[in-house]
């Protein structure tokens, strides 16, 4: 009962359409009004704050130019005392007796405020402070030491900026603030031997500028206190800025000159704000400021002109208003009773309006939205259900995941997890290693991109992280799985430990058939028949592969248990490829292979390694290389010194490896494709390559391999030289 009658009430309180329409015509014809007069009455007082703005800025100039000058007799000063005849001469003696001498009359002409003399180093040697400003009496005081100031730093490290060798610093001597010019002093070579810093107060400084600007002057430190001041009746405290406004106002005078109004004690003033430089360096702000009292705005307008003329505007517009209302409130009003019709949920209601202007457009446009509006509600009740069914899908194929699954957005914020994640996460917080490990991949899953292992609470896991990304390119954020690989390690480690055992158990009967066929050889070798030694040839031949095999099989094993030890000498790597050279013959002859070797004649090519190693490193390569060079192809064998290391090639014109297969060559139990390097199967077990790769990296040394189908293959070696080597040329050549 009382919403109703209020809502009554308002209706007849608020303004109708008519209104509506009319009001904005006359609030423009007062407004312009307004803005007209705003305009006339402030011309004058435009005109003489521009006038007031012009004194402001020459006052700044004629304090800029001030301090210009003040900066000049200060140098002029500094170099009379740095260049007098003797003064070099009693600074390196620390001769302070001299320096008073000297030094006293050209501070009592320039009525310095103090002058301190120092060493190389910064320490003092004296110091005239002006204690009498009247009768000009300086007083000599304790010396100060200045090695802490920057600008004498400068100056003894003999830095040089754009305008010279002389540096400023402001220092406090008591209460009062003092700028000081610093310059070296030089000997007859040139030599830094010590310097001048002469100062003046700050106070005086802007006493003399506050008279040639005439005008009020305050002087700040970039820390913004307050280092001199002439603003009458004004304390220290109202003047003092804060450090950050400093920067701000240095960052702004760098663009433009900032001005300001300010009430100091009840009194106006206009500042602006300059930078304060000495020496070509900042080392605060000058702000110059002028009272503004004395401006007075004049405002003259005729009150009865401008009525004549507002009353005309508000009854023109106003009868303009109420024809142009009429033609606009009838389309207005059926569109207001269909939008309220939409909005109780009837959306078979239409406008219908037909008319050619922009209202019959909008009726038109209207009653196109709202059946569009009908249609898409149909559409977005079929999605709605269709997204609802697929995420439960998705959410069921995520659950019933073994494995730990974490999705995160672009920030690293996890957005879904399954089961399998969350006792993962549980298990993790108890842990901070394992905390930090989960953090850096939410911060860096892109370094996950392919599977890679990682610890956690005894377990051990395969991280793959892979990005969801829109057909755009934008990135949605990362899906991270986590897989349990604890068992499967495990299972790894014992099948190593097992390879290893038996490897080591089939060494003795093998070595006692490779015994017992040799002794058949010996002992029946005469009575046997050409047949039967041949015979007796293949079975040694077949057990020296076998036995290689293992050997191989048993060097992997120790590889993988962290078992694998250098014994380290120092060898000759010529005498090593010669002592090989004779086997590797036979079996190129074998292979219709010619071999050649190239070694340096008069370097013996001397490192640091373990023999057996290398030597079977050479020999798989070489065996490699004849295997797969067809017949009457060639392999050659390069060694030479280059800077610190000896390089080595093993360089084959045979069949070559494909391209799909150079990136697996060094892993373990890689067997290539190729084959046709002769009638029988050569490729071994696929360990040759692995194991040569990480005896010469324990060597500290590199291995590497280009190959080309059909033109051949270069291993190259480098191995670090021996640094015993230029003591054993030294001894050679003697």
């Amino acid at each position: 009962m009382i919403g109703n009658r209020f809502s009554r009430v308002l209706r007849l309180v608020y303004p109708n359409i008519n209104a509506r329409i009319i009001g904005p015509f006359l609030l423009t014809v007062a407004l312009v009004a307004g803005i007209g007069v705003y305009i006339v009455t402030r011309l004058v007082a435009g005109s003489l704050q521009e006038r007031f703005n012009n004194q402001l800025l020459d006052s700044a100039h004629a304090a800029t130019n001030s301090l210009a000058d003040i900066e000049r007799e200060q140098l002029a000063t500094l170099r009379s005392m740095v260049f007098t005849e003797g003064v070099p001469l009693a600074v390196e003696n620390r001769d302070a007796d001299q320096l008073e001498v000297w030094l006293r009359p050209i501070a009592t002409n320039a009525r310095l405020d103090d002058m301190i003399v120092f060493d190389h180093s910064g320490k003092g040697i004296l110091q005239l402070t002006l204690t009498d400003s009247i009768r000009l009496n300086y007083t000599v005081m304790p010396p100060t030491d200045v090695d802490t100031w920057d600008g004498v730093n400068d100056v003894l490290a003999q830095n040089v900026d754009v305008v010279g060798d002389k540096y400023v610093d402001i220092r406090l001597s008591g209460s009062a603030p003092l700028f000081y010019i610093t310059a070296p002093v030089k000997d007859e070579h040139g030599q830094i031997v010590g310097g001048i810093s002469i100062g003046m107060r700050m106070e005086r400084l802007v006493g003399l500028i506050s008279q040639q600007s005439l005008s009020a002057v305050a002087l700040y430190g970039t820390d913004g206190t307050i280092l001199g001041s002439t603003f009458r009746s004004v304390s220290a405290v109202d003047l003092t800025l804060t450090q950050t406004r400093v920067q701000e106002l240095t960052r702004s005078t760098n663009a433009f000159t900032p001005i300001e109004d300010q009430n100091l004690q009840g009194l106006p003033y206009q500042v602006m704000y300059a930078p304060l430089e000495i020496r070509s360096q900042q080392v605060g702000l000058i702000v110059v400021g002028l009272p503004t009292n004395f401006i007075v705005e004049r405002i003259s307008t005729s009150r009865n002109w401008f009525g004549i003329l507002f009353a005309g505007l508000f009854l023109g517009i106003g009868i303009l208003g109420l024809v142009v209302a009429r033609t606009i409130i009838h389309p207005v009003r059926r569109l207001v009773d269909t939008t309220r019709a939409i909005r109780d949920g009837d959306l078979s209601r239409r406008v219908g309006l037909r008319t050619p202007d922009e209202l019959g457009e909008l009726a038109l446009s209207f009653d196109h939205m709202t059946t569009q509006l009908v249609q898409r509600n149909a559409e977005v009740e079929v999605l709605y259900h269709q997204q609802v069914e697929q995420t439960a899908q998705r959410e069921a194929m995520l659950t019933s995941i073994g494995d730990a699954v974490v999705v995160q957005d672009p920030s690293g914020n996890i957005l879904l997890r399954n089961g399998a994640a969350d006792n993962l996460y549980t298990i993790a917080r108890q842990d901070q290693k394992a905390r930090q490990l989960l953090d850096m991949i939410h911060r860096s899953p892109e370094a996950f991109q392919s599977p890679r292992s990682i610890d956690l609470d005894e377990s051990h896991f395969s991280v793959l992280a892979k990005p969801v990304c829109l057909n755009s390119g934008v990135v949605l954020g990362h899906v991270i799985v986590f897989r349990d690989v604890t068992a499967l390690i495990a299972s790894e480690r014992l099948k190593d430990e097992m390879l290893l055992q038996m490897s080591h158990e089939l060494r003795t009967p093998l070595t006692a058939a490779r015994g017992f066929a040799d002794l058949v050889r010996l002992i029946d070798g005469k009575v046997m028949s050409e047949q039967g030694q041949g015979f007796i040839g293949k079975v040694t031949e077949h057990l020296v592969i076998l036995e290689h095999m293992i050997n191989q099989a048993v060097d992997v094993s120790s590889i993988l248990a962290n078992r694998f030890e250098l014994r380290i000498e120092a060898l000759s790597l010529a005498e090593l490829i010669r002592s090989g050279a004779e086997q590797w013959d036979t079996l190129a002859h074998k292979r219709d292979v010619s071999l050649s070797v190239s070694l340096p004649g008069d370097n013996e090519l001397w490192i640091e390694g373990d023999k057996r190693y290398l030597s079977q490193v050479l020999d798989h390569l070489v065996r490699n290389a004849c295997s797969y060079t067809l017949s009457g192809g060639s392999v050659e064998i390069c060694a030479a010194p280059q800077d610190k290391c000896v390089h080595i090639y093993v360089i084959d014109n045979g069949v070559g490896i494909p391209p799909e297969e150079l990136g697996y060559v060094f892993e373990r139990m890689y067997r290539g494709q190729s084959a046709e390097a002769g009638p029988t199967d050569s490729r071994g077990l696929g360990l040759g390559l692995y194991l040569s790769k990480h005896i010469i990296e324990a060597h500290r040394g590199t291995i590497h391999l280009d190959s080309k189908v059909n033109y051949g293959t270069v291993v190259s070696i480098d191995l670090p030289v021996s640094q015993n080597d230029v003591i054993r040329k030294t001894l050679k050549s003697q």
